[in-house]
C-alpha cells in the first residue's frame, strides 16, 4: 500500500472518529441546566393512604421488568417473549411485562393485560428507566454518564410519550444516587427492590424530599433458565381488574407493594392498610416475623415482632410512614402513607435555568467549532501531502 493510500485511510478514519465524537458530545453540549426546588417534605393536615381503595380490588402478582430476545439477539435477552411470559404465568403472575432496551415488544398485544413497555438507557453507568404504557420510543441518552440535570432532561422527554415512568435499580453502578433522588422529579415509580440490588436509601431520599415515588419490585430477568433470579422479586398490585388501564391507574396511585422471595411464592398476604387519624395500621393474613415502620430519612419508627397486626401513631415530625414486613420466606415493602392537603399530592418540579443553559451551549458549540476547524485543516494538509 502506497503512502498516499495509507494517508487517505487515516484521513477517512479521523473523519469518522470526529463524526462519532461529535454525535456523542452534542447531547452534552445542548442539554439544559436545571434549577431544582428546595427540599421540602410532605405537608398537610390529612394523610393520603394509597391502599384506601374500592372494596372489589384484589391483589395480583406482576413483574414489569424482564428481557427477551430483541434486536436480532444483540441485546441481553435469551428467550422469545412468549416463552418469557409463559415462565411468569407458570409462577402465577397475571401481569408479565417484557421490557427490552428501546424496543416495545408487541407479541402479546391482543391480551387485555398487555402493557407496552421498554427499558430506556444505554449509558455505561446503567442509568435506566422503565417506560410503562409507552406510545413511542425515545433515543436521547448520555452514554458516558450524566449529571442530575441531564437525568432530569430524560425524565421530562419521557413524560409526553409514556403512561408511567419508573427509575430502575438506582443502586446499580450508582446510576441514580441518593442526591439525584432528592432532586429529580416528573416520574412516578422507583424500582426500590430488584434482583440487582435494593435501593431503600434512594427511595427514602425521594420520599423525604416530598416526591411521591411509589415502589415496585422486579427481578429484571434476562434468562429464564437462571432460576436463582427468575421470580426472585415481584410486585403485588391492588386492582379490581388486570386490564391494562386499571393496572396503570393502580400503579399511578401507589396501590402496590414490592416482594422479595422465591419463584413468586407468597407465604403471607396483606389484608389491609388502614389510616385512622394519625394512626396507620396493617393487618396480615398470618403472623410475620417482624413488622417495621419507617419514616423520614429511613428512620426506624417502631418494630412489632411475631404478629399479624401492628399500628403506629404518627407524630408531627413524620411526613410519611412506610411499612416493611419480614416473613419466613418473603419480605414486603409497602408504599407509604403521606401527608397532603386532601386535594393533590406535592409534586416538586425542576425548571430550566435559561442563562446557565445558553452559556453551556455556546461554550459547547465553540469547542465543537474548534474541533471541526482542526479537522478541516488536517484534511487539507493530508490532501496537499498526497
Amino acid at each position: 500500500m502506497t503512502h498516499s493510500a495509507r494517508r487517505g485511510i487515516a484521513v477517512q478514519g479521523a473523519g469518522l472518529g470526529l463524526a462519532l465524537l461529535a454525535s456523542v458530545c452534542l447531547p452534552y453540549a445542548l442539554a439544559p441546566i436545571y434549577t431544582f426546588p428546595p427540599l421540602r417534605p410532605f405537608t398537610g393536615a390529612q394523610w393520603y393512604n394509597p391502599y384506601d381503595t374500592h372494596p372489589e380490588a384484589t391483589w395480583h402478582k406482576a413483574n414489569f421488568h424482564a428481557h427477551s430476545i430483541a434486536w436480532g439477539g444483540l441485546t441481553n435477552g435469551h428467550q422469545p417473549a412468549a416463552d418469557v411470559r409463559a415462565a411468569y404465568r407458570k409462577m402465577g403472575a397475571e401481569i408479565a411485562g417484557i421490557s427490552n432496551y428501546h424496543a416495545i415488544d408487541s407479541t402479546n398485544a391482543t391480551d387485555s393485560t398487555w402493557i407496552p413497555t421498554y427499558e430506556y438507557g444505554y449509558s455505561l453507568s446503567k442509568t435506566h428507566r422503565l417506560a410503562l404504557g409507552a406510545r413511542s420510543v425515545n433515543w436521547l441518552d448520555f452514554p458516558l454518564g450524566a449529571t442530575t440535570s441531564q437525568k432530569q432532561l430524560i425524565l421530562d422527554r419521557l413524560r409526553p410519550t409514556t403512561g408511567l415512568t419508573a427509575i430502575n435499580h438506582p443502586v446499580m453502578r450508582h446510576g441514580h444516587t441518593v442526591e439525584d433522588l432528592r432532586q429529580l422529579g416528573n416520574y412516578d415509580l422507583i424500582e426500590a427492590m430488584s434482583s440487582y440490588g435494593d435501593s431503600p436509601a434512594e427511595w427514602d431520599a425521594a420520599l423525604s424530599s416530598g416526591h411521591a415515588a411509589w415502589a415496585i419490585g422486579s427481578d429484571d430477568n434476562h434468562d429464564i433458565t437462571r432460576i436463582d433470579l427468575l421470580g426472585r422479586v415481584w410486585t403485588m398490585v391492588l386492582t379490581p381488574s388486570t386490564r391494562t388501564e386499571r393496572v396503570l391507574t393502580a400503579l399511578k396511585q401507589g396501590r402496590q407493594y414490592a416482594v422479595r422471595g422465591t419463584a413468586m411464592h407468597m407465604d403471607n398476604d396483606v389484608r389491609s392498610v388502614h389510616m385512622s387519624g394519625d394512626t396507620v395500621a396493617i393487618a396480615l393474613a398470618g403472623a410475620a416475623k417482624r413488622i417495621r415502620f419507617v419514616g423520614d430519612g429511613g428512620r426506624q419508627l417502631a418494630v412489632v415482632r411475631d404478629a399479624a397486626e401492628a399500628a403506629y401513631v404518627a407524630t408531627r415530625a413524620d411526613s410519611y410512614v412506610r411499612i416493611e414486613v419480614e416473613n419466613a420466606a418473603t419480605v414486603f415493602w409497602l408504599n407509604p402513607v403521606v401527608r397532603w392537603d386532601g386535594t393533590a399530592l406535592s409534586e416538586p418540579r425542576a425548571t430550566v435555568d435559561a442563562g446557565a443553559t445558553w452559556a453551556l451551549r455556546l461554550g459547547g458549540l465553540l469547542g465543537l467549532g474548534l474541533v471541526l476547524r482542526y479537522a478541516l485543516r488536517f484534511r487539507r494538509g493530508a490532501r496537499t501531502a498526497s
